[in-house]
């Protein structure tokens, strides 16, 4: 399978008689081939038009995301009417701009990060152990079910500390029933967010939102009526509770509970997401998936995982050749000049993160699944962007890559898989995040690695 050359075509006018909801629809159904066509066409930047936003201009160019992603934060501000919105709250971090960004940015980075988010490495090998153990010999696996019924477990335990086994399915149940109700086409076209008496789509996203909230909003209060604000504890949400800003107030209700949906929401679908790109690799390559089970196997501790070369490279490549979130939108305070092209104040511009990791002059060969390109060479943040970059880089990076390493690592040691399918799978818009088109299985050959 090769990749077409991505180099500068002759730049065209901005935008082509396509409308914002046919560029929205090839967006769903093929993201990375939209916006591979675009740049092949139009050269970079190239402009596309998303509805709610209008025109924005994109870059999948290293220089261009440099220049982004290291320009003064004063340049930027949060994206009005951001496409995830309806999901994550008003209030998430990733829609917050200026002094309350960077405050709340401040008191949340620590729970994920260094040390504390150290703590969280059993309940991440726990989680996977407990997923498999449902898995017999012979069965044929879901791998995103697998991976998704992982993260959400991580996350239920780790954000909210939740024990109690019926608590915690009354909270999977929530998560998936509200990931479910928000498709591509409500996320893509505002247009369709109508309840029309209660019988359309966004009324059923609506009524999945209401009870995911009310689920939250117990548990916060039930939190807060614990004495210390549940001290003692190592969940995130004990720790929410227990932070001050600089000026000694504790973060609101209403803050903590967005933050708690963006966590419990984008943290477990995107990483889901990831796991099953790198599973579904693995197993279509026997040599690297020999290789990781021989390097997993010496120890499979969580902390050892975490520092395994090989694996850490195989999660670095899923995440490379499909990155779960495709583009990276920022809207201009001031003007702005983009790889020569002028932008005015309120415009909003962007890095096409799946055309900045196709570039062939820095990923030979793009379209192959090769995580040795991460032991020979150390990428910059604007050759490899992931979680984004600059000062809203993805605050959950540290933690999505920590749970990769250490959940991918604990299936390969004690599991053995086989492909049940060489069909290509393309990438297809799934509610917040990019996608494998089809089912993703395998079969499970092994009690334990050989």
């Amino acid at each position: 399978m090769t990749t077409p050359a991505l180099a500068s075509a002759p730049r065209r006018s901005p935008l082509r008689p396509w409308s914002a909801l046919a560029q929205a629809t090839h967006a769903a159904f093929d993201p990375e081939g939209f916006f591979q066509a675009r740049v092949r066409r139009d050269g970079d930047p190239f402009r596309i038009a998303v509805p709610g936003l209008g025109a924005v201009l994109l870059t999948g160019h290293p220089e261009g995301a440099e220049q982004l992603f290291a320009a003064p934060p004063a340049t930027f501000e949060a994206v009005p009417r951001n496409p995830v919105e309806p999901l994550l709250g008003p209030g998430s971090m990733i829609l917050l701009d200026g002094d309350r960004h960077r405050a709340e940015r401040k008191l949340v980075m620590p729970a994920l990060h260094g040390d504390r988010m150290r703590t969280y490495g059993a309940i991440i090998q726990d989680a996977a152990a407990e997923a498999l153990a449902g898995v017999a010999v012979g069965d044929v696996v879901d791998v995103q079910r697998l991976t998704q019924a992982i993260t959400l477990q991580v996350i239920v335990r780790a954000i909210f500390g939740v024990e109690d086994a019926e608590r915690r399915r009354a909270v999977h149940a929530a998560v998936v029933a509200l990931l479910d109700a928000y498709t591509a086409p409500l996320m893509l076209v505002p247009g369709l967010r109508r309840r029309l008496a209660g019988l359309s789509p966004w009324a059923r996203f609506e009524r999945a939102r209401a009870r995911f909230d009310v689920l939250l909003r117990d548990e916060v209060a039930a939190r807060r009526q614990t004495a210390g604000a549940g001290a003692g504890r190592e969940d995130i949400l004990s720790l929410l509770l227990g932070l001050r800003y600089d000026d000694g107030a504790p973060m609101r209700d209403d803050a903590v509970l967005d933050e708690l949906r963006t966590l419990l929401v984008a943290g477990h679908e995107t990483t889901a997401t990831a796991l099953a790109w790198a599973l579904h690799f693995v197993h279509r390559d026997d040599a690297l998936a020999a290789a990781l089970r021989a390097e997993v196997a010496a120890d499979d501790r969580p902390e050892a995982l975490a520092k395994a070369p090989l694996l850490g490279a195989t999660c670095s490549e899923a995440l490379r050749l499909h990155p779960v979130v495709p583009i990276v939108l920022r809207r201009l305070r001031t003007p702005f000049e983009l790889r020569g092209v002028p932008v005015p104040a309120g415009a909003v511009v962007g890095v096409a993160v799946s055309v900045l990791h196709a570039r062939p002059e820095v990923w030979p060969e793009p379209a192959r699944f090769a995580p040795a390109r991460f032991l020979d060479r150390r990428y910059t943040p604007f050759e490899y962007a992931p979680f984004g970059g600059g000062h809203r880089r993805c605050l959950g990076a540290a933690f999505a890559g920590y749970e990769m390493r250490i959940v991918l690592g604990t299936l390969l040691a004690r599991a053995g898989f086989a492909a049940t399918s060489t069909r290509r799978v393309r990438p297809v818009t799934r509610s917040i995040t990019t996608g494998p088109g089809r089912r993703l299985r395998l079969r499970r050959i092994a009690a334990a690695a050989a």
